[in-house]
């Protein structure tokens, strides 16, 4: 399980949204956006997306993920 904390969403529209675009990463099981803490969890296989991608992507998507969040 990497959970990161991302600034920027403001609405369950954003929650989908990042869900969708994690979907989208190979090993990515399950995702859980939290637009209210601003916290994302997300499942992945072993060996497989690490926190680096899974944080690239959600940039890309345009919202910012904070450093310290723990795997």
């Amino acid at each position: 399980m990497v959970r990161l904390q991302v600034t920027g969403m403001s609405c369950s529209g954003c929650e989908q949204r990042i869900a969708r675009v994690l979907h989208r990463v190979d090993g990515v099981r399950e995702v859980t956006a939290d637009h209210s803490t601003g916290h994302v969890e997300v499942s992945i296989g072993p060996g497989l997306a690490d926190r680096a991608v899974l944080a690239e992507r959600i940039e890309a998507a345009g919202f910012e993920v904070i450093d310290g969040a723990s795997r």
